[in-house]
């Protein structure tokens, strides 16, 4: 058995099932109706299965081990995918702004939803409040404790102070978008400290093959590197034409594909000073904002 190392939404269920149908163990097509590889078959016993490795601890029982790797420039279309196509959540990032605590609040993205929480909401309104307080006004810790308190101070904090009370849980989930996209902004600032890039660490006894993510999203660099696998892994290569039809048809679903490239085009025009309307999603307009310098709003 080989084993395929990768983040959620980094088309290991997809290179999964590529490296299988060159051994000849495939049934079928991959993709299910979101056009993620989850749909797999097999007729026979696996060489090759992926998981998160690296990111949900499981052993890595076997010598060798193929790891899709992140470089900082697949940060936004890989961010996008992820949130599209991890544990079939099918989250829009660019509807992220409604019900986020709870599209949030699963396994997949507790780390995500504990970052924005403590990044923007933790003891926000206690501080908040307690920045404008009188002496004699009661203290408040939670959103509805603030609902709570009489109407002249409620109007006094909101109407003279200007007094914005921010709260993320499950009575208030929605997360304004100007945090969402302050919080990727961040991210496209600082990749070095990303997860997906610092988590994947192996045994110096281990046989690794790397395998960049952004080949997937060309074609020529794809076919390139799992021939390199076929021989890596020590099985014949007999059916190139067939890989060659289905990844035309991966490269057809996949919505973030050319991301990087319209938002990198936005940024010169901008920068060119030139007109340039192109409708762009929440994690766009954070990688374009960072891109120009500009302020998170």
């Amino acid at each position: 058995m080989i084993q395929i190392d990768f983040y959620g939404g980094a088309h290991g269920n997809y290179l999964e099932f590529v490296c299988n149908k060159i051994a000849g163990v495939t049934i079928g097509s991959p993709f299910d109706r979101a056009g993620a590889a989850h749909a797999k078959r097999y007729c026979g016993k696996k060489m090759f299965e992926a998981d998160h490795y690296s990111f949900r601890p499981r052993p890595l029982l076997f010598d060798k081990i193929i790891s899709i790797q992140i470089d900082v420039h697949d940060l936004l279309p890989l961010h996008q995918v992820s949130l599209l196509r991890t544990g079939k959540h099918g989250f829009d990032n660019n509807q992220l702004e409604s019900d986020t605590y709870n599209k949030l609040n699963n396994p997949d993205y507790y780390g995500v939803l504990d970052d924005i929480l403590q990044g923007f909401f933790t003891n926000q309104i206690q501080n908040s409040y307690n920045a404008v307080k009188d002496p004699a006004w009661p203290s408040i810790i939670t959103l509805a404790d603030f609902k709570n308190l009489p109407n002249h101070i409620r109007q006094e904090c909101t109407e003279q102070h200007k007094l914005q009370l921010l709260e993320l849980s499950p009575e208030y989930p929605d997360c304004p978008r100007s945090i969402l996209r302050e919080f990727f902004q961040v991210g496209f600032k600082n990749p070095e400290k990303s997860g997906f890039m610092t988590q994947q660490k192996y045994h110096a006894s281990k046989q690794v093959f790397v395998f960049p993510f952004n080949c997937f999203y060309d074609k020529t660099k794809f076919l390139h590197k799992v021939k390199k696998i076929a021989n890596w892994a020590q099985i014949a290569y007999t059916c190139e034409q067939d890989i060659e039809q289905l990844h035309d048809e991966f490269l057809q679903r996949q919505p973030y594909k050319n991301s990087k490239h319209k938002c990198d085009n936005i940024v010169r025009n901008i920068q060119d000073k030139k007109l340039h309307a192109a409708p762009v999603n929440l994690l766009e307009e954070a990688y374009i904002n960072n891109k120009l310098n500009w302020n998170y709003y």
